[in-house]
């Protein structure tokens, strides 16, 4: 008698529904928190370029660099293999250079374009799911021309930069909450 009270209780085994629906739980879990690493990264490389872009920005170039006799030279690419540094990036530039290795065809990068890309056009956040190639270059080409546009000011930039990372921040707090809540 004195053993059967020592025993800890025992429990039925969860039934088939329940192991699905703790299942189907935790995949949900997952998933959010999938998407807020996410939301995470687009705002990490986007605070990157806001400050490479902070530093130094150009117009009608990749970059800009300074020569060994101090001439600033516009190039299109930087090689690491000739000791140079930029001086100054235009805005995709910023974000491939910050979005390396994998540039603006890996998945972060992608997802800043596109986040940058639909709040400069009014759409809402992108920073959730990754484009086909062919279209993250046409919005890369569209960024590009947006910021060389003969009106278009290093403040302009920034401020776009601003407005993308608070469209992935609001996105990150929805989606802690809806986490918290799962």
């Amino acid at each position: 008698m004195l053993d059967a009270l020592l025993q800890p209780p025992r429990t039925a085994p969860a039934g088939l529904r329940t192991r699905f629906r703790d299942r189907r739980r935790l995949q949900r879990i997952d998933r959010l928190g999938a998407r807020l690493a996410r939301f995470d990264a687009v705002d990490a490389l986007l605070a990157r370029a806001h400050g490479r872009l902070a530093s130094g920005w150009v117009q009608d170039a990749w970059f800009t660099t300074v020569d060994e006799e101090g001439v600033r030279l516009h190039v299109g690419t930087l090689r690491a293999q000739d000791g140079r540094t930029s001086e100054g990036a235009c805005l995709v530039a910023a974000v491939a250079v910050e979005a390396l290795p994998g540039s603006i065809t890996g998945p972060v990068g992608q997802r800043a374009i596109g986040t940058m890309w639909n709040v400069l056009h009014g759409g809402g956040p992108a920073g959730d799911w990754s484009t086909p190639p062919g279209v993250t270059a046409a919005r890369a080409y569209d960024l590009v021309r947006w910021n060389d546009a003969a009106d278009r000011r290093q403040t302009d930039v920034l401020a776009l930069l601003d407005a993308s990372r608070a469209t992935m921040q609001r996105s990150a707090a929805a989606s802690r909450t809806e986490l918290a809540s799962a």
